[in-house]
């Protein structure tokens, strides 16, 4: 059943992160696109977002049109969260992406973090809140808890992540005080689910 009303997102990133597309997989009942050129970024209306989308392909990176974009979502705390893609093949791991987002953007939280199969290709996630390994290396997802080794790896990771919601629940997300980062490979369709599910949270009445 579709809402009355849904929340109207704006997704915007330079073509390289193909943002359309994105539309398409996240099936937003109501969304606006915008590719970055131009005048493209400096010409979107605000008045009516209840939620931002910023795409970002590890390949290409973050560029001085996005960061003054960010800037002017996040003074007005409009609900926000990061997309990151372009990670297959790719010398740049999402970890990597991260901390540039937290130096020129602001701080964000990894909600999940991308496992690796032994050729360096991402094959899952990990959920830093339950352990949760979510294996997408088979024709269909498998959950499972992750042993020790992984869960200590991931430590720091679960400790900024809990005190970032330490005095806040989940609406922390939707007054825009909290921002997560995902990660999306889309040709597994690894953090679509994930990714969905936050896009619920941030609009959530």
């Amino acid at each position: 059943m579709i809402e009355p009303n849904p929340p109207r997102w704006i997704l915007a990133g330079h073509s390289s992160s193909q943002p359309r597309e994105l539309l398409d997989d996240l099936e937003l009942a109501q969304a606006e696109v915008i590719v970055e050129e131009s005048s493209a970024f400096a010409e979107i209306d605000f008045n009516a977002c209840d939620a931002f989308m910023l795409v970002i392909n590890a390949k290409t990176g973050v560029s001085g049109a996005m960061i003054e974009l960010w800037n002017r979502v996040s003074d007005r705390q409009i609900p926000r969260m990061i997309l990151v893609n372009g990670l297959e093949l790719s010398e740049i791991d999402f970890d990597d992406i991260v901390l540039i987002i937290n130096r020129v953007l602001e701080n964000v939280v990894t909600p999940y973090l991308v496992l690796h199969d032994e050729v360096g290709e991402p094959s899952g996630l990990i959920s830093i809140a339950d352990g949760l390994v979510h294996d997408y290396s088979g024709t269909e997802e498998i959950n499972y808890k992750a042993d020790d080794e992984l869960l200590n790896l991931v430590t720091d990771f679960r400790e900024e992540l809990m005190l970032a919601l330490s005095e806040m629940d989940e609406s922390a997300y939707q007054q825009g005080i909290v921002v997560p980062a995902l990660p999306y490979i889309r040709a597994k369709k690894i953090g679509l689910r994930e990714i969905q599910n936050f896009a619920r949270v941030l609009t959530k009445r």
